[in-house]
Parts: structure tokens; sequence; C-alpha cells
């Protein structure tokens, strides 16, 4: 009985904590996937002017992720050291959603100012919500088995989250804005917004954080971070692999609103490509996540690289025509997608023991921090050069596109990928935490505190 207790409360937790991330990812989604299509083809401004304002927002969310990681870490309140910043920061974060999906009566720099300075609002509320989440994988368990699990409920709901507002995106859009795009997008926003905040508030109603076994002043300054981090060689190994598999995947990602539309003339089922997209990579973790179980983090992550590297060479070679050849392939994609999520979130967490075993310092949040400002800053970085390079290729929203722009378009879909994919194949091969190798830290660390009490 007593088991059987325990067992529907670890999965009440992880159910609780992995829903957070639903909210988390219409949010993250919602910009990945509409906010330079909004840009362009809603509001009217240039690829170019589009693609800087989108780098612009997610360089300052760069910039302000290691800041916020350092101070929630140092945070100490009933509630927590996280979940404070879950809660008083959801309501912010989705007005600031809604915001960011309205078209302002503004033109010329006026309107480059606006759109920017909205950006950077949503994107600081965005971190003072995202970072203290992401870290409380951590804080709820140190052992290597139970953060798979609880980081496969986390991706499943992320998943879910993602494949809704992709699914449900243009149809609502279409439906609520009765014709106008920029009517829908912005009752899209708010729609998001405030589903965002009663899903947060379930995460901070039923998770509970474990103390921290330090008190603020017994942690060690940001110099000693630094230093902890930068001899955390299985971290760099993470940290690189999901840098140039991230910022490459964005030029898929950010384009495939922009070939369904005009390479395809497919504008009305871009719900359906973009749900089916996301949905065959909730299916596909149940998949990785079991097989992560039977034959670890690395050789699932490098199983999966090779089924990425597959599904964007055949994007790149076979004449793509119509709805059923990308359908096909956007799955196939979607399924290999699945285990990223899945296991970077949860190698993460393990390097961090290996930090502590190393150096005898523990980072959490300065180091889900550290993660995420260079993670972002490349996807910055690869949203300037996408803005470049639409402008190069010859691109013009709402106007019938040359052939040769289309077929640039959808090079720039496949190739690039496919280098971020094979990059990060490699850079895992060398990743040497296994699960055996995890438990002896685990061990070690406990050993190491025994000694010193």
């Amino acid at each position: 009985m007593n088991r059987v207790l325990h067992l529907l409360q670890t999965n009440k937790l992880r159910a609780a904590y992995g829903i957070g991330d639903y909210a988390i990812c219409l949010y993250w989604s919602g910009v990945g996937f509409y906010l330079l299509y909004f840009y362009t083809d809603v509001v009217g401004i240039s690829p170019l002017m589009a693609g800087w304002i989108y780098a612009l927002g997610i360089a300052w969310d760069a910039v302000t992720d290691p800041f916020m990681g350092y101070i929630a870490e140092r945070t100490r309140t009933k509630m927590g050291s996280y979940r404070p910043y879950i809660y008083y920061g959801s309501i912010p974060l989705a007005l600031s959603f809604a915001l960011l999906l309205w078209v302002p009566p503004y033109e010329g720099l006026f309107l480059f100012i606006f759109l920017l300075l909205v950006n950077l609002i949503h994107r600081t509320c965005f971190t003072i919500v995202s970072v203290p989440y992401s870290s409380l994988t951590a804080r709820i368990t140190d052992d290597s088995d139970e953060r798979t699990k609880l980081t496969t409920g986390r991706m499943l709901f992320a998943s879910l989250g993602t494949t809704t507002i992709t699914f449900l995106g243009f149809p609502l859009v279409f439906l609520l804005g009765s014709g106008e795009e920029a009517t829908g997008f912005l009752v899209l926003g708010l729609i998001a917004g405030f589903a965002a905040v009663i899903i947060l508030s379930i995460t901070v109603k039923y998770v509970r954080e474990r103390p921290f076994k330090y008190s603020k002043k017994d942690l060690p300054s940001f110099r000693n971070v630094s230093k902890s981090v930068a001899s955390n060689y299985p971290f760099w190994i993470v940290f690189f692999a999901i840098l140039f598999l991230i910022s490459t995947f964005l030029m898929f990602n950010n384009n495939l609103i922009y070939f369904i539309k005009y390479a395809l003339n497919l504008h009305e089922y871009q719900g359906l490509l973009l749900g089916f997209l996301n949905a065959s990579t909730f299916i596909g973790i149940f998949f990785w996540a079991f097989l992560t179980i039977f034959i670890g983090k690395k050789y699932t992550w490098m199983i999966s690289m090779a089924c990425l590297f597959m599904g964007f060479t055949f994007f790149y070679f076979y004449p793509i025509t119509g709805f059923i050849e990308l359908l096909f392939i956007l799955i196939f994609i979607g399924f290999a997608n699945g285990a990223t999520g899945v296991l970077f979130w949860s190698m993460l967490p393990d390097t961090i023991e290996y930090g502590e075993w190393k150096t005898g310092i523990r980072t959490e949040s300065s180091l889900y921090g550290f993660m995420t400002f260079a993670q972002k800053g490349a996807i910055a970085f690869a949203a300037v050069i996408l803005g470049i390079i639409l402008t190069k290729i010859g691109f013009e929203p709402n106007e019938i596109q040359t052939e040769q722009t289309l077929e640039s378009l959808k090079n720039l879909m496949s190739l690039i990928p496919l280098i971020g994919v094979f990059i990060s194949f490699v850079l895992v091969y060398f990743y040497p935490i296994d699960r055996e190798f995890h438990k002896k830290l685990i061990d070690e660390i406990n050993l190491s505190k025994l000694k010193n009490v």
C-alpha cells in the first residue's frame, strides 16, 4: 500500500513539474514558429529588420539568463528559491506575450524601436520564469534515472504545448481574426497567456523544492562558479552539441511557414502540417525515453542524430511538390527530434554533479543560466544571419517568389541543419557520463560531505 501511495505521489510530482513546460512552450514555440512571420507578413517590415529585432530580443535574453540564475540560486523564501519567480512572474509574462503579437500603429524608426522594446520586455519576463523553472530539475532529485523520467514528463508536456500552439495557432488566427491576421494573432496571444498563467500555478502548488544544503553565505562566488564550469568538460560537450543543433535547426523551423505558404501554396494547411510535425515529436519522446533507460543517454543521442541526418537529407533531395510528401518528411523529422529535449535536459543536471565531484563547487541555476546564455546567443546570431540570407535570396513578404528564391529557401532549410546534426553527433561520441559513472559521482560526493561534517 505504501509503495502504491509513493508511486502515486511520485507521478503526481512528475506531472505537476512537467505541465509547467507546456506553458513555457506556448511562449517559446509561439515566438520560434510565428514571430518572424508575424513581423514580415503581418506587421509588414523587411526580413532583415525582423531578423534584427528577433535577434536582439534573444540576445538580451541570453544576457539576463545567467544573471537570473545567479539571483535565483541565492533566493531563500518559504516557497523555496525558484517557485516565487514562477508564481509572481507568470502574469507579466502573459501580458508581454499578448503585447508582442499586437500590430502597433507606427511606421519607420518609431515602429522598429517599439517592436524592439516590446520584444526586450517579453524576453525579460520569460527569463524571470523560465530559468528558475528549468533549475527545478536538480532541486527535485539527484537520481540520474529519475531525472530522465522527470525530464521525459517535462518534454512530453513541452511537446504537447508546442503541438497545441502550432496545430491551433493558424486556425485560431484565421477564425478569431475573421480574415484579419493582425487581430487573430493578438487574440491568440491573449488566450495562450491566460492558459499559461493557470498551468504555471499548478506547478507552483504541487512541486516542492528540496532545501538547499548551503546557506547563501556559503555559496561560491561568481568567479569560483565560472572556474568550476570552465573545468567541467562533460558540460562543454553537451553545451556545444545542443548549441550547434539548435542554432542550425532554427533555419528549418523559422522558414517552414514560408516554405508551406510560398513554395507549396498551402497556407490554409499551416496548422495541420505544423501540428503533425510537433505531434510526431510528442510521440517520439516515449520511444526515445524508453530507449534511454536501456542503452543510455549517449547512444540514444547518437541514434537520434543519425535519424535527423536522414530526415534532412531526404528533405534536401526529394522534389517536394504537395501536402503528402511534406507531411511524411515532417513526421519523420519530428519523431527523430523527440530525443533532443529529453536527453539535453536530463544530461545537463548530471554534469552538475560532475562539476561538484571535480571541484567541490555545486552550480545549479548559474550553470543553467550560463547554458541558456550561450544557447540564446547562438540563436540570436543565427536569426541575424537568417534575416540577411532571406534578403540576399530575394525573399519578399506577401509576393510571389521566384523559382531561384524557393530553391535557395529549401537549401537553407536542409543543408545548414545537416551540418549542425553532424557536429552534434561527433561531440556526444566523447560524452563520458553513463549510469555507473554518475552513481560513482554521487557516492563520492556524499562520502566527501560526511568526512567534512
